[in-house]
């Protein structure tokens, strides 16, 4: 196997549409007499398959309750994620408006395209209030509020 970043060989293209089965039964045939007749495309082969094997079999590691319980005690970690969502609606916010004055100031744009673009952001501002709303109303009513992993 190449460790480069250089496009796949035909080889390597077909090497993998055998490993993950995406191969057509006429090419599989012909794919599975060449590696019958080549030892280093078998080995290639075996090696793919390893890799696969490894690749179906890892876990992403995640936090411990107790850890993400620890983490959130903590006045410094509450306190940096409320600034950070302060800062980034903030920023929205001033974005959003700027974005906003400068499509209505522009004279280049046609009424109707003004009005429709207007008329998305309202609704999507209209749409995300809405399912926000919702989960704050129904937070507490969460039958898993609470429930440790």
């Amino acid at each position: 196997m190449s460790d480069s970043d250089s496009p796949l060989t035909q080889r390597q293209m077909q090497l993998m549409a055998y490993v993950d089965d995406e191969m057509p039964a006429q090419e599989r045939t012909e794919f599975e007499q060449q590696l019958a007749q080549d030892s280093d495309l078998a080995a290639e082969v075996a090696e793919f398959r390893r890799l696969e094997d490894i690749t179906k079999a890892l876990q992403l590691a995640e936090p411990s309750d107790h850890e993400i319980h620890r983490f959130w005690e903590s006045f410094y970690n509450r306190s940096e994620w409320r600034l950070g969502w302060i800062l980034f609606t903030a920023g929205l916010a001033v974005l959003g408006a700027w974005g906003l004055s400068e499509l209505l100031g522009n004279p280049d744009l046609h009424a109707i395209a003004k009005l429709a673009i207007v008329a998305a952001l309202f609704g999507s501002a209209i749409l995300f209030w809405n399912v926000l709303r919702i989960k704050l109303r129904t937070h507490r009513l969460d039958r898993y509020r609470g429930v440790i992993r």
